[in-house]
C-alpha cells in the first residue's frame, strides 16, 4: 500500500484560459479532502489568451497554484510535462489535459488506485478502453447509443474523426506492444516523481505517452488502468487536428511507433 498523501498535478497548456478558470477550482475541491497537500503546476507553452494573467490572479490568492512559463522555447508537450515534473515539490505527480475532458473526480479514483496497489512504483493510467471507461461523446457507459455519441460530438468542439482515430490507434498499439495497456495514449497518469524522471518523457505530441507507458512496463513498473469517461472539450478547440488531412498527418507516425519504441528500449 502506498503512502501517497502529497501530490503535484501538472497541467500542460496552450491557450486554455477559459478551461483553467473552471478546472483549477474543481481540482482543489476534489483533491483537498483526500490528500494532505496538493499543488497545481500550470506549464504554459507560450499562450496568447491571457493564461499568465489568470494564473497570476489564482497564485495571489492560493499558494498551491504555480505557474511555469516556457515562453521563448520550442512548443513541446513532453518537454512541458518534463518541466512540470522537475518543478514538482512532492514525491508523487499526476498529469492530465486542461480542457475539461478528464474529470477531477476521476483523478481521485487514480489516486485511490495508486494507494491501494501492493506493487512497488505502479504507474496508474486513466483508461477509456477498459470496462467502465468511455470515450468522448459517451454519457452513460453501456447506455449511450452510437447515434447519440455522434450527435454529442457534432454539438461539441471535438472531432468525431479524431475520436474514431484514437480508438483505432490505441487498439493497434495495444496489439503490437505486448498488450501492456489498453489506453497507451491516455495522457492521464499518476506515478512517483522518481519513476517518471527515470523513465523519461520523450517524443512528440501524443506519442510520448505510448513511449512512457511501454518503457515503464518493460522496466517492471506495473501498469494499473482505472476506467474513466472522457468528456467533450469545454472551451476552445483540440490541438490534435480538426481536418481529415491534419488527423492523418497526426496519426501516421503511430504506424511505425511500435518499432521505434522497442528499438529505443533495447538500447
Amino acid at each position: 500500500m502506498s503512502s501517497l498523501t502529497h501530490l503535484s498535478i501538472v497541467l500542460p497548456v496552450l491557450n486554455e484560459r477559459d478551461n483553467l478558470a473552471e478546472l483549477i477550482p474543481e481540482l482543489c475541491s476534489a483533491l483537498s479532502p483526500v490528500l494532505k497537500a496538493v499543488e497545481i503546476i500550470v506549464v504554459d507553452d507560450s499562450s496568447t489568451d491571457g493564461t499568465d494573467l489568470l494564473l497570476a490572479d489564482f497564485a495571489s490568492r492560493d499558494s498551491r497554484i504555480r505557474y511555469v512559463s516556457r515562453k521563448g522555447q520550442p512548443a513541446s508537450l513532453p518537454d512541458s510535462l518534463a518541466d512540470g515534473v522537475r518543478a514538482a515539490s512532492f514525491d508523487h505527480v499526476a498529469w492530465m489535459d486542461a480542457d475539461g475532458s478528464m474529470p477531477p473526480a476521476s483523478l481521485v479514483d487514480l489516486v485511490e488506485a495508486y494507494r491501494s496497489s501492493t506493487d512497488i512504483d505502479p504507474i496508474v493510467v486513466g483508461s477509456r478502453f477498459i470496462a467502465g471507461g468511455g470515450f468522448k461523446g459517451v454519457e452513460t457507459v453501456g447506455e449511450t447509443s452510437v447515434l447519440q455519441v455522434i450527435r454529442n460530438l457534432r454539438n461539441s468542439n471535438d472531432s468525431l474523426s479524431a475520436v474514431l482515430l484514437s480508438r483505432v490507434l490505441n487498439r493497434y498499439l495495444w496489439l503490437l506492444l505486448g498488450r501492456c495497456c489498453r489506453d497507451l495514449a491516455s495522457g492521464f497518469i499518476v506515478a512517483s516523481k522518481d519513476s517518471v524522471i527515470k523513465i523519461g518523457l520523450r517524443g512528440s505530441y501524443g506519442d510520448y505517452c505510448v513511449r512512457f507507458t511501454y518503457i515503464a512496463h518493460r522496466r517492471g513498473n506495473r501498469i494499473v488502468e482505472v476506467p474513466y469517461v472522457c468528456q467533450v472539450r469545454r472551451h476552445g478547440y483540440s490541438k490534435t487536428g480538426t481536418t481529415l488531412w491534419g488527423l492523418i498527418k497526426r496519426g501516421a507516425p503511430y504506424v511505425i511507433l511500435p518499432l521505434s519504441v522497442r528499438r529505443v528500449h533495447r538500447k
